[in-house]
Order: structure tokens, then sequence, then C-alpha cells
């Protein structure tokens, strides 16, 4: 099966991903040495993966480190306000990403005005999606954008823009559900990896969710592959949380609900 037939199978599927992700780097951070096998019954499309642990292991002290992080992860909603992200950081989180069978792009200023259009035009755009369209707009500025101010489905962004945000797109050759589990995956590893960085990633679901709006992605961004996700990326102050560590005894299994 090529395509999910709903927006809740992919999304989930996405979530099964990142847990799964967790799942493995929490037990290689408790010792164990883990066995993963994704998609394991071609009878069962919902069986997404299944974990075996294979006995005890060392422990690689930066595996502890990124298990750590994950209780530091979570979501933030506010504008960017610090400076922009140093190439060499950047660089550290597209590697982070990309160890997870995806590509990402880190879209340029002019594809982010051309996509700010192009959404804000579409005939199909939902109330569920302003949040991201309100992003674009903010970044891109798009009340300089020629015409803008004539068409009122056009996002106008007032005040400061923010400027210091980046934004990317999680995407790669194929649209099978593999390929969206390797996406979570994906989602949790550079999030991680970002955490250490003091870089916050707030994923944006609404460019996929629908095939008009994925197509219009790709218009806008020619040289995507099939995107899974849009992020912005940004610096946040990050709290310190303690992490407890999950028992890492027996096995699990991961199905898409």
């Amino acid at each position: 099966m090529s395509e999910f037939p709903d927006l809740d199978g992919r999304l989930a599927t996405i979530s099964c991903g990142a847990a799964l992700h967790h799942a493995r780097l929490a037990l290689a951070a408790g010792g164990w040495r883990v066995t993963v096998t994704r998609k394991p019954d071609a009878g069962d499309p919902a069986h997404l993966a299944r974990l075996h642990i294979d006995g005890a292991a060392p422990v690689n002290p930066d595996t502890a480190s990124l298990a750590r992080a994950i209780e530091l992860r979570h979501t933030d909603v506010r504008p960017i306000t610090g400076g922009p992200i140093e190439p060499g950081h950047l660089r550290t989180i597209r590697a982070a990403f990309e160890a997870q069978h995806v590509r990402l792009a880190v879209l340029r200023p002019d594809q982010i005005l051309g996509l700010t259009v192009a959404t804000a035009r579409a005939d199909n755009t939902e109330p569920a999606d302003a949040q991201w369209h309100a992003e674009l707009a903010l970044w891109a500025g798009s009340d300089r954008i020629a015409g803008a101010l004539d068409d009122l489905r056009l996002p106008i962004a007032p005040g400061e823009h923010d400027r210091a945000a980046t934004f990317a797109v999680l995407h790669g050759p194929r649209d099978q559900d593999l390929d969206w589990i390797h996406a979570g995956e994906a989602l949790s590893a550079g999030s991680l990896v970002a955490i250490g960085l003091e870089v916050s990633i707030l994923p944006f679901s609404a460019p996929i969710e629908h095939a008009d709006a994925r197509e219009t992605l790709r218009r806008a961004v020619p040289e995507l592959g099939h995107p899974y996700l849009m992020m912005r990326l940004g610096r946040h102050a990050i709290e310190a949380a303690r992490v407890a560590h999950p028992p890492a005894d027996g096995g699990a299994d991961l199905r898409a609900t």
C-alpha cells in the first residue's frame, strides 16, 4: 500500500516511529542490546514494529545523554526570540535526522515566500491550518508581498518578523508506511540532538495532512521528494528536568491505532 487511506494513519505512524526511537534509545541507555523488526507481519498492516531485548550491552555515553533528553523534549509554540542557528549546529541536527533514512531540506527565504502565497490562496485552506500559515507569514513578512493587501485570504503578520527561525521539511523518495515510521524515528532523533544544542523544533502536520497540501508543498519546493513533516527550528530557553529510566525487561510491539 503506497498511500495511507486517511490522515490519522499518517500521523499515528509518525508518532509510533518517534516512540520506537525513544524506546530503542532508552533501552540502549539502560544497558540492553535490542533488535528492531519494522513491519514484522505482512498480514497485519497496523503492526508497525517489534522490539526484542537480546541481552546486556555496554552503555555509550552519547546514547545515555540523548536518552536523558527524552524527558526534556516538548513542543514550544512561542515565537522564536533567539539568534539564528549556527551553521555547524544546523549540520549536526541535519545529520541526526538523516541518519534515520530520511532527508532534511532547509527552506530558502524565496521558497518560504512562495509557499506562504500558495497556501494562503489555496481554496482548501482550513481553520486548523491557521497556525502554520501564520508562522510562514511571520517569517516571510507577508505584508511586504506585492498585492498582499488586496487579497484578504493572504495572512498578514503585523509587527516584527521572525527572521531567526529556520523552516525545514523531512522528505524522502518513497511514500510507504515504512517511510513514515522512519520519519517518526527521525523526528525523535533530530529533536533530541537539537535539545542538546538549545534548539527548539516545532513540527507542523498541516502541510502533509491532505494530498492537495502535499502537492502544494512539492510545487513550492520542487526538489523535495515525498514530504513527511514540516518543522520550525529556533532557539528557546530549555528547562532542566530529571530523567526517569524506564524498565527494560521483556519485549514490546508498536501498532497504529
